[in-house]
């Protein structure tokens, strides 16, 4: 009964929402009306009063002569922005009281933050939702007036680059020329039953510069091949030409979309993709006639933009492929390079390809910073220093961006975080389970991308291996969410490598802080990964299987903080305590500035109870090393 009487209240409430809603065509945006609308729309997409029929009565989403769906993606995309904006705001706050370690404001500010954080995943969870729902039920293919002219298009060779004004100097010339290099023995080749033509991938995280990367090969393709009459088409499914939700459907047309419009001559107005997607049908017959017998290099930036392509059973990404192949890469004088935030899309293209010949994919490594002198030179900016490389992951284009931010502090748009909070709340949609973490600490030092959730891969680089490569930027912030998720086990632990982190970015040049936290951190995720290794952490692991990890942890009840005080290793080594559950192993940093040999020290205790110690140092020292006798301790 009381099942009834709560869908009978439900129905009741739409009914007055609709009738509500029918009256907002006629409102005028300035109508306080209708701000209050859209104000009791928020509060019942958030409060999930609707929900019911969101699930059950998809007509409920539109109303006649408007979207009632896109006013609601409106709103919540609006919210988001606006809770993420408050986000960053009291990162901000919180690093200047972390500074002057204010603890009281530090507690009001992490509870502000984690109210934030859950507000706004759930405005993320209703996005998608509702983004699905339009998918489904409102995709809506235009009604084009006027079919392509190919006549009106410039000639394949003639096709305009694009040009990135006001760009620094790109990073790598060299790399540039090499991989132009190597497209050109890939144009020159065609498929044998033997050999099949793999196309090109640049796969990098979000910001790490792969548009510009496309944008140079161009450049340096059409300059090295004008004699050739080859065709350089760039396109993008990413910036001015977005996919559109409706482009879905055929994924084929999409792509020869670009292509058209990237050989339609601008006007004074400037390109509008949009208005000409919506007012000119392309056709892929009509492409492949423009082209002709055409020499032609394709580049296609955020491939990955195509739902579905990671997805085996996708039969439109399927024929794209086939489509690709076809005109783009299997015959002489054809190719074609993309790039994609993710390797999987790489290797889902190659099996859509050719699944039984294993056609594979030429993963080109995106430049790195290779040391000091050359940033410095590149960025003109010599502030820069070793450890703020490593913290990019050595990343051209990310600290060309963090250059820019510190130059120009009040403009906001270098360095956005949205893309990197939205992989985060997708992974932790996914589930984040005490294994999860495991496998993906492990994948720092072994950089196995099936290890890494899905959803993290585009906070990432890829080596030519198809090797996952942290950034710090990107990956301290999501180990700081699996902490306010409050894993029991490793809470603690993904704590203390967070901070590691931080320190070795802080620390002083040339004390030899920055090494010892680098140590520590690794030798932490080697604990919690239980990836040992026979040199420096030589565990078997028939002996270790399972083992629970802690840290500065299992000490005697002596009445004093151990950590902090002692200064004598042997005095340490005595107050250890046998943890209650084996196999265990601990990791101590004393803190003491005097604490003399040892630097780290790590206790294992095998599944039998049998203790091992290890002792490293890792200051250098102009002196000999002092001695340490360990047979006491056995």
């Amino acid at each position: 009964e009381i099942i009834y009487m709560l869908t009978i209240i439900t129905w009741l409430m739409s009914i007055v929402f609709k009738s509500t809603c029918e009256g907002y065509k006629s409102l005028s945006p300035s109508s306080s009306i209708r701000g209050n609308l859209i104000s009791k729309l928020h509060v019942g997409v958030v409060g999930g009063l609707f929900k019911h029929n969101f699930r059950s009565d998809p007509s409920f989403l539109s109303l006649p002569g408007s979207s009632l769906d896109e006013l609601l993606l409106e709103t919540i995309e609006e919210e988001i922005k606006k809770t993420h904006e408050k986000l960053l705001r009291i990162d901000e706050m919180l690093d200047t009281a972390e500074r002057v370690e204010d603890v009281s404001r530090i507690d009001k500010l992490e509870s502000r933050r984690d109210k934030l954080e859950s507000l706004l995943l759930k405005l993320y969870e209703k996005n998608v939702y509702l983004l699905r729902q339009q998918a489904a039920t409102a995709i809506t293919v235009p009604h084009w007036t006027v079919q392509l002219d190919i006549q009106t298009l410039f000639k394949p060779k003639e096709v305009p680059i694009p040009v990135e004004e006001n760009a620094p100097p790109y990073y790598s010339e060299k790399w540039l020329q090499d991989t132009v290099n190597s497209i050109e023995g890939y144009f020159h080749t065609h498929d044998t039953p033997q050999v099949r033509v793999p196309p090109m991938a640049l796969v990098r995280c979000h910001r790490g510069g792969k548009t510009r990367a496309l944008y140079e090969l161009s450049r340096v393709l059409k300059e090295r091949l004008r004699g050739d009459d080859v065709a350089v088409i760039y396109i993008s499914l990413n910036d001015q030409s977005s996919l559109i939700n409706w482009e879905s459907l055929n994924p084929i047309d999409a792509i020869c979309r670009r292509i058209a419009f990237a050989a339609l001559p601008r006007t004074e107005e400037g390109p509008d993709f949009a208005k000409f997607a919506e007012e000119v049908e392309v056709s892929s017959m009509a492409i492949v006639e423009w082209l002709g017998a055409s020499p032609r290099i394709l580049l296609i930036d955020e491939l990955n933009k195509l739902e579905g392509m990671t997805d085996p059973g996708n039969v439109e990404m399927k024929r794209l492929a086939e489509f690709l192949k076809t005109h783009f890469l299997a015959n002489d004088k054809q190719y074609f390079v993309f790039s994609s935030h993710v390797v999987s899309s790489s290797y889902q293209l190659s099996e859509f390809m050719d699944s039984a010949s294993r056609r594979r994919v030429h993963i080109r490594e995106l430049p790195l910073i290779a040391n000091l002198s050359t940033a410095w030179n590149t960025f003109n900016y010599e502030q820069l220093n070793a450890r703020q490389l490593l913290h990019y992951g050595c990343v051209p284009a990310l600290v060309y961006q963090s250059v820019c931010a510190v130059l120009d502090p009040t403009n906001d748009s270098y360095l956005p975080k949205m893309n990197r909070e939205i992989a985060i709340m997708k992974c932790v949609q996914e589930g984040v389970t005490d294994e999860v973490i495991e496998q993906l600490l492990g994948s720092f030092l072994h950089g196995g991308p099936y290890f890494v959730p899905p959803a993290l891969l585009q906070l990432m680089d890829t080596t030519s291996d198809s090797e996952v490569r942290w950034i710090p930027y990107n990956m301290v912030p999501v180990l700081r969410k699996f902490v306010k998720l409050g894993s029991r086990k490793y809470s603690i632990l993904l704590r203390t490598i967070c901070d590691c982190f931080d320190s070795f970015l802080k620390s002083k040049a040339a004390s030899g802080d920055s090494w010892e936290y680098l140590f520590l951190m690794t030798l932490l995720i080697r604990c919690v990964s239980h990836t040992f290794e026979q040199v420096l952490l030589p565990l078997e692991d028939n002996k270790y299987e399972g083992s629970s990890v802690s840290f500065n942890d299992n000490f005697l009840d002596t009445g004093e903080n151990v950590v902090d005080s002692c200064k004598n290793v042997d005095d340490f080594i005595r107050a250890l305590k046998v943890p209650d559950h084996v196999p265990h192993i601990t990791v101590y940093h004393p803190k003491h500035a005097q604490f003399e040999i040892f630097d780290v020290i790590v206790a294992a205790y095998s599944k039998s109870g049998y203790r091992t110690l290890y002792g490293y140092q890792l200051k250098e020292s102009r002196g000999p090393v002092k001695a340490f006798n360990p047979s006491k301790h056995d």
